[in-house]
């Protein structure tokens, strides 16, 4: 990545008002199913410095979660300048992660007791990142920003992020999961009466019936919420659409893509996925599997 191009992924530097056509903004504002995270939003202290981890599966909303954070930042009245967004799909390694980060810090570092706020996306993507997190942390180069990680890979980010101890400051490790079907019930405005599990016990056969009666449609709605897994996005696809082929497709790449790059072959992965039926409520061996990667 050229230096150059970080004013093409941070355009509120030069026009604030920007955010605003982002097309993840964009995309989320036309989205038909709109689920803003608040418990993320406010588990990150934005007046006190700390290094945050975001991990969670591909297509949740983690990119979109950090526009959303600098369109509230910088509606609250941050400087555009003290704000910068990464994105590590377009980074070699971890030296130039480092070296961007570190122009970035001698150029528009706060001179003043203003907080920097650092956002990198997709930084599992990059191998040994938390060695310049770290070498930065040591030089005191975080001591006034909040940093924020994300990363599809939940045991890279976890395990790597523990290499971190004492530097993260107020920052903590968040895990960004998929809506329950209660928030996916609050999205589209069905409220349900909450019932603690004594409170079930202690129904009478005909309060049962009434509560069937009432809420029998929640089962229609219950079907489409395990057909979509609680994503948001695969939610929206599917209200509009009535398919989720799409979202289906996506994730199919990007199985086969890991699988190309961890053990280069497509090809064996998608004979594991074929043999799974045949073996699932069986007892097998593990050597049973391990035989088609060695095959």
């Amino acid at each position: 990545m050229r230096i150059d191009e970080l004013y093409v992924l941070n355009p509120w530097w030069r026009e604030p008002k920007s955010i605003y056509t982002d097309r993840y903004i964009v995309a989320f504002q036309h989205s038909v199913f709109k689920h803003y995270p608040e418990k993320l939003f406010l588990s990150i202290q934005k007046d006190k410095p700390g290094i945050y981890t975001i991990r969670g599966p591909r297509q949740i909303g983690k990119t979109t979660f950090l526009k959303m954070y600098i369109k509230n930042l910088l509606e609250s009245g941050v400087k555009p300048t003290n704000l910068i967004f990464l994105t590590c799909d377009g980074i070699k390694d971890r030296f130039e992660l480092g070296d961007m980060l570190t122009i970035y810090l001698q150029t528009y570092g706060s001179k003043s007791n203003q907080l920097n706020y650092i956002l990198v996306d997709e930084v599992t993507v990059i191998k040994d990142w938390q060695l310049t997190m770290k070498y930065l942390a040591d030089l005191g180069m975080f001591d006034k920003s909040v940093v924020i990680l994300t990363g599809s890979s939940a045991y890279d980010l976890k395990h790597s992020s523990e290499k971190l101890p004492g530097r993260k400051g107020q920052g903590k490790d968040l895990v960004y999961m998929p809506i329950t079907f209660n928030e996916y019930l609050e999205n589209i405005g069905i409220r349900v009466e909450k019932l603690s599990l004594s409170d079930i016990l202690s129904l009478t056969e005909d309060e049962i019936n009434k509560l069937r009666l009432e809420y029998g449609f929640i089962k229609e709605h219950f079907f489409r919420y395990l057909s979509t897994g609680g994503f948001p996005r695969v939610i929206g696809e599917f209200l509009e659409k009535g398919t989720v082929q799409e979202s289906i497709n996506i994730y199919k790449d990007f199985v086969l893509g890991d699988a190309e790059k961890y053990i280069g072959s497509r090809t064996k992965v998608l004979e594991i996925l074929r043999k799974l039926p045949e073996i699932v409520g069986q007892r097998f061996s593990w050597n049973s599997l391990v035989d088609i990667f060695s095959g």
